[in-house]
Formats: structure tokens, sequence, C-alpha cells
């Protein structure tokens, strides 16, 4: 069966739902500081919520994705941001560090199910022409909507205290709920939920996919890079380097150009695999910009720009790496929906989830080395980069995805 056709002009609606789980993964870090002292915590104990996040965010994806093989995606994506809504306000009204956390995982697990949903839906109201441009801008959105809106909060902290943000944030979900049944439904071809036989073959199916392993391993590995730059941000740039919440979210944004200029690479490009080749070699640049700072850090000599110059020279270097990070998940994901399989819903929840499982767990590796530099953080924090750099340079660049 053909795909629905879904008016250009209704691809904002799709763009202002892709922003839900990245504004409830940023909006309140620059609020880091002051919800650790309100809660009696540590900074590092309220950025672990993140991954907490990270974690709901990979349940989220192998359950949105196994429901959407039965039932409507656009239906399910309403839900999804209802219960997103729940979770923000249960965040506002948190005792505890704890709570906190179990707030976030509820967040997630409603409000990132857009990550598959928003793109199944894709997949089935535009045509196959049409998706990689719907998914880019997706893609673009997504990328600054985590940059920005760490200025957006620090801004907000003038006015607002971190639990107002978190209320806001439910306003806004429960707001995109009708405007997300306006595009009408997003059904499977063959509406049904795998038996358990079959889900652990339509498993065994993505995973026997040799394009599918390459995307998927990809995408894991330019966002570990990605989302632990993300949850290390404020140690990085406010305890580290001594930024208010206001510069901190005004220096959050420059990542935002980086991620932006690889997007549009692959967006404008008439050849996605030679454009996503030109995007991580510019982030080689950023990967050599960060292990410079490193090595003048070894040698003591980081402390020899000031203090105004030594955050600049960090967000800079991550914005060039950043470029390849914009080129290799847009053209990831358009891979993965070229591929034909049984169970798309399946095999799309199970993308995510290695994504966003493995952002988690580089994640919590990066913190349980406790590193106490800022040298340090970026030796760490590209190594991902490298090695899908490596993959992608190396000759190992799937298809192009149509």
């Amino acid at each position: 069966m053909a795909p629905n056709r879904t008016p250009p002009r209704a691809a904002w609606i799709l763009l202002l739902v892709v922003m839900v789980p990245q504004l409830g993964l940023t909006l309140a870090n620059p609020s880091n500081t002051a919800i650790a002292g309100e809660l009696g915590t540590s900074v590092a104990a309220v950025e672990a919520t993140l991954t907490v996040y990270m974690v709901g965010y990979a349940v989220s994806m192998f359950v949105s994705g196994t429901l959407a093989d039965r039932f409507d995606a656009t239906r399910l994506q309403a839900l999804g941001l209802g219960l997103f809504a729940v979770g923000c306000v249960l965040a506002a009204f948190a005792p505890t560090v704890a709570f906190l956390g179990l707030s976030r995982f509820l967040q997630a697990l409603g409000g990132t199910s857009t990550t598959v949903l928003c793109r199944i839906i894709v997949q089935r109201r535009y045509p196959a022409d049409r998706r990689i441009s719907v998914l880019t801008s997706m893609s673009m959105v997504i990328s600054l909507t985590p940059s920005l809106s760490p200025l957006v909060g620090g801004l907000a902290t003038r006015v607002l205290d971190w639990r107002a943000l978190f209320l806001v944030l439910a306003v806004f979900a429960v707001a995109l709920v009708p405007l997300i049944l306006l595009l009408g439904g997003a059904v499977a071809d063959n509406p049904r939920l795998p038996t358990p036989r079959r889900f652990a073959g339509a498993l065994g199916q993505a995973l026997s996919s040799a394009s599918f392993r390459w995307y998927a391993s990809a995408i894991s590995l330019v966002w570990m890079t990605y989302f632990g730059f993300v949850s290390s941000s404020t140690t990085i740039l406010q305890d580290l380097l001594g930024q208010p919440p206001v510069a901190y979210g005004a220096l959050m944004a420059v990542p935002a150009l980086g991620y932006l200029s690889g997007s549009m690479l692959v967006k404008r490009a008439s050849d996605a695999s030679r454009a996503v080749v030109r995007g991580l070699g510019l982030g080689v640049v950023g990967v050599a910009g960060a292990l410079l700072l490193a090595v003048l850090g070894a040698f003591g000599m980081f402390g020899m720009f000031g203090a105004t110059e030594r955050p600049v020279f960090v967000v800079a270097a991550m914005a060039v790496t950043f470029i390849g990070v914009g080129a290799t998940i847009p053209f990831t994901q358009a891979g993965l929906l070229g591929l034909e399989l049984d169970y798309p819903g399946v095999a799309a929840g199970l993308f995510f989830f290695i994504q966003m499982a493995g952002g988690a767990a580089f994640s919590a590796l990066v913190r349980a080395l406790s590193l106490t530099t800022v040298p340090a953080f970026l030796v760490v924090l590209v190594i991902p980069q490298i090695v899908v750099t490596v993959m992608v340079l190396g000759g190992r660049a799937a298809a192009t995805p149509k």
C-alpha cells in the first residue's frame, strides 16, 4: 500500500512534537546546581537523573516500536505526550532526587516515543522521495532543541524556578495532543502484534542484516559523544569552568551550529553517503581540537587561557565535532526506513534502543570514571566519534538510503 499523502504544511506539527524529548532532557539543566541545593544532594546525582531519563528513552523505543506494528502510530503518540505531561508534573513536585529520577523516567517513557513514532508516521504518511527531507528537518530541530533549550532555561531561571519549568513542559505537551491527532491515522498495512516467537524472529531478522547493524552502530557511537557531552555539561561548564546558568545556556548553543551544519550537508546533498563522509571528515578537525586541548591540559598549559576563553574553546571544539554527528544521525535513520523488514516497528524500536542504551551506558561510564578535569572529559567524550569516523572513512559506509 502506498503511503497516505500528508500535506507539506503538516510537517511543522511533527517538528513541534519531536522537540518534546529533547526539551525534557535539557531545559532544566541550567538549574541542576539549584536542584541539587534544594534537594540536598550533589550535582552529579542530579546529572544521574539524565541517565535515568535515557534508560526510559531506551525502554520507550522498544515499547512504542512494537505497539506501532499493531496500533495507530498517531494515537500512540498522543498517549505518549500525555504520559510525558504526567512525568513533568511529578518532577515539579519531587521531594527527593530519587523521586525526580523516577519522574524523569516516566517523562522519557512517554515523551521520547516521538523518536520512533514520528518517524513511523513519516514512513506511513509520506512518499519515499520526501522522507529524507522531512527526516533531516526533524533531525535539525532535534539537534537545535537540546542546545538552545539550556539558553531558554537559563534565561527562565531569572523569573521561574526549576519546578515551574517542569510545569511549563507539561502544558506544552498537553497542547500538542490535539495537533498530532490532526495528522490523521498512521496504521500499518497489516496491523498485528508479533507473538513472542515472531518478536524474537523480528529481532533476529534485523540483527542479521549487515545494513541494520551498520546503521545502528553508527548512530549509537555518535550519540555516545553527543549525549555524553550534554549529560556532563553542567560539571564541565558550571562546576569546572565556573559558568553561571545564563552563560552556560549560551555556550550550549554553540555545538548546535555544528550539528545543524552536518544535518544541512545531508539534506542538501544529492549523494547522502558522500555527505556523511564529508561531515565526519570535518568532524575530525573538532576531534583534533579537543585532543589538542587535552594535550595542553596534560602539560599544565590549559590554564594559560583566560577564564572567558577556556569554555569558548571547549564548546567550539565540540561544535566542529558535532558536524559529524549531525550528518550521521539523519543518514542512518533514513537508511533504517529503507530496509525491507517484516516488523518495521520492532526493528525501529531495536534500532533506537541500541542508540539510547549506548548513550546511557556511555554516560554512566563517564560518571564512573570520576573525571576531575576538562581535558580528561574531552578525551573520553571524543573516543566514540573517532571509532565511527574510522568506520565511515575506512570505506565501510552502508549504501545510500533511498
